[in-house]
């Protein structure tokens, strides 16, 4: 049996791993020590600590990584809206037991999010809706 990916919709960042992916989306790519440069005291964590997080999240599928001049070189695997509109279905069933997630529209305030990435996050939540719907039937 494979590892999930986050492709399947079973693998879910934790908060650490989220703060990487959301820097990592801001900034396209970075080095480990470009990473700790921003994340690790934040996180509390040592150089070694943050690229130990780095390289599992290579073996999940949330990152990729590249060498590049002596150094290797991370970036996101899995888009923005793609995950965060895969963690709103998932808290909105999950926890708050709603049989719909709700409109992106609550989601306009988010200082993460472009309004391009929200039209495609309102785009996916009406069609995972649709989907979720057909198959409750």
């Amino acid at each position: 049996m494979r590892p999930a990916t986050p492709q399947d919709g079973h693998v879910q960042p934790t908060r650490p791993e989220l703060e990487i992916l959301k820097l990592l989306w801001r900034r396209k790519a970075l080095t480990a020590r470009a990473v700790a440069d921003e994340l690790a005291e934040p996180l509390g964590w040592s150089y070694s600590t943050l690229r130990t997080v780095l390289e599992r999240m290579v073996d999940k599928g949330l990152l990729t990584r590249r060498p590049a001049d002596g150094a290797n070189v991370y970036a996101a695997a899995i888009g923005k809206v793609a995950l965060l509109g895969r963690m709103i279905q998932d808290f909105s069933s999950r926890v708050l037991e709603l049989d719909a997630a709700p409109s992106a529209v609550y989601f306009a305030q988010s200082k993460l999010l472009t309004e391009d990435e929200l039209e495609e996050l309102e785009k996916m939540l009406r069609d995972g809706q649709a989907r979720d719907g057909e198959t409750r039937k």
